[in-house]
């Protein structure tokens, strides 16, 4: 996946208004255990070396395959209700249609 893509998913899904730290570890935790990923932060204590939860969010989304990327951020935006994902669905979707891959739809306006 790209990194524009990647970048545009931090700023939407870990902004302020978004997924709290606790969230953002625990979700990847849970996807590391399942995929058996090695994911850098886990620890529902926010480390105090990064500079903020957007740059956490992404060192742990960058550790999966591509596929693996869509698959998760598309459930990130299907969980996530604080915000407005619909932008970024609809570039998920955009990428998915490129690369032959399809995704399910939920929340999708």
């Amino acid at each position: 996946m790209n990194d524009i893509l990647i970048n545009y998913s931090a700023d939407v899904l870990a902004r302020t208004d978004g997924m709290t730290w606790t969230q953002i570890a625990r979700f990847f935790r849970k996807k590391s255990a399942e995929y058996k990923v090695f994911v850098p932060y886990t620890n529902t204590i926010f480390p105090s070396h990064l500079g903020n939860r957007r740059v956490g969010f992404i060192e742990n989304l960058r550790v999966f395959s591509s596929e693996q990327q869509l698959l998760l951020l598309n459930e990130l935006c299907n969980l996530n209700k604080n915000v407005n994902i619909t932008p970024l669905k609809k570039l998920l979707m955009i990428h998915c249609v490129r690369k032959g891959f399809m995704l399910e739809q939920n929340n999708f306006d």
